[in-house]
């Protein structure tokens, strides 16, 4: 018998449900509608169930924070534009470790700072292709 997270790992066969890339060892359960936003809200008896629960990259997981899925969603309609920000040449480590932390997470959606992202995750990719 399958563990939970064994389930959850393979609801999108081994892939993260926002990027459809591998997940690797070090990936996360995220909760889709956020734990806190559900905090506030009649859905937070609900927040730990199964079909809330779904595999993430862990830079993904740390970079989507508490948004629930539609602010996700908006934030990451703009993040190309945050890519652009980004200053060419800095002498500043924070600045240096920043610049690789949203390389790292614009890889794993596929955005540059001419392509962003096209508004659906790979979850909906897939329900749409069934």
């Amino acid at each position: 018998m399958s563990t939970k997270r064994e389930r959850i790992k393979n609801k999108f066969g081994g892939l993260c449900a926002y990027t459809g890339k591998p997940l690797g060892d070090d990936w996360q359960i995220d909760h889709m509608e956020s734990v806190a936003h559900c905090r506030w809200n009649w859905k937070s008896d609900k927040a730990n169930l199964e079909e809330n629960l779904i595999p993430a990259l862990r830079i993904v997981n740390h970079y989507k924070r508490s948004h629930h899925l539609e602010s996700f969603r908006r934030y990451m309609l703009n993040f190309h534009k945050r890519l652009k920000k980004l200053p060419q040449k800095t002498r500043v480590a924070r600045t240096e470790k920043r610049k690789e932390y949203m390389y790292k997470v614009a890889d794993a959606f596929g955005i540059t700072p001419d392509r962003p992202f096209d508004g659906l995750f790979y979850f909906e990719k897939q329900k749409e292709a069934k």
